[in-house]
């Protein structure tokens, strides 16, 4: 476990319900980002994708759209293999060197099947071929923006389990480690130089700051912490 703990906070349990309303508040709205150097010029698809509700925001270049990305912000990147100066595959190697979990899917007039095997490699939703039949368009930006609101969610859920672990002394973080091994109270007692009582305290402790009940779910909690948002997203080529 870390070493690094938040100055002492005089109610932890509602110091973290605080933290975590403001967290779920501060969640985006997932939006629909398009590359495009004519931006949504299919007049037909315009309608559509606005009729979703969505937010959506054009850039004409990879340059544009990597200068205003905030990789905090979920939703899903619409690009054309082709894109102004950059291009798409290149901007989506941009995006994966900053660990980006961005869904992308992308959409060509003159898709080549490498291009396509190459974007999908990576990690793209699709590869779509245009013309694009409107309702598949709509049915992978959903599939997208679904993955991303998933991935946000599995982060801000890893977020406090950080900050719920962060709350925890020197002394319960080494209590809490003894007990996700399995060890007895007076195991643990034996092995700090401190009696089984002072044990049973800081275990007490750990559950109400950790929001556990029994050992299961603290075991549980510390696992969900260390896996990480291994979302996996449907890949395609729609060629």
């Amino acid at each position: 476990m870390g070493s690094q703990y938040l100055k002492k906070i005089t109610h932890p349990a509602k110091y973290l319900r605080d933290k975590i309303y403001a967290r779920k508040q501060m969640v985006p709205k997932p939006t629909v980002f398009i590359v495009d150097s004519y931006p949504l010029r299919d007049l037909t698809l315009r309608e559509l994708i606005n009729a979703q509700d969505w937010e959506v925001k054009t850039y004409n270049s990879a340059e544009a759209f990597l200068e205003a990305f905030d990789p905090s912000h979920p939703g899903c990147l619409l690009l054309d293999v082709h894109a102004p100066r950059m291009g798409g595959l290149a901007l989506q190697k941009q995006l994966e060197d900053q660990n980006s979990r961005l869904p992308l899917l992308f959409v060509s007039i003159q898709g080549t099947v490498s291009q396509a095997v190459q974007a999908i490699h990576a990690g793209a939703v699709d590869f779509l071929i245009k013309p694009v039949k409107p309702s598949l368009l709509i049915e992978r930006l959903q599939e997208g923006l679904a993955h991303s609101l998933r991935i946000q969610e599995a982060q801000r859920k890893q977020e406090e389990i950080t900050t719920r672990l962060s709350q925890l002394t020197p002394r319960e973080q080494q209590v809490m480690e003894g007990l996700i091994e399995g060890k007895l109270s007076r195991i643990i007692a034996s092995e700090l130089g401190i009696s089984t009582k002072t044990v049973e305290h800081h275990r007490a402790q750990v559950m109400t700051k950790l929001q556990t009940r029994n050992r299961a779910e603290l075991i549980q909690l510390t696992l969900s912490g260390l896996q990480g948002t291994g979302e996996k997203i449907p890949r395609r080529v729609s060629l």
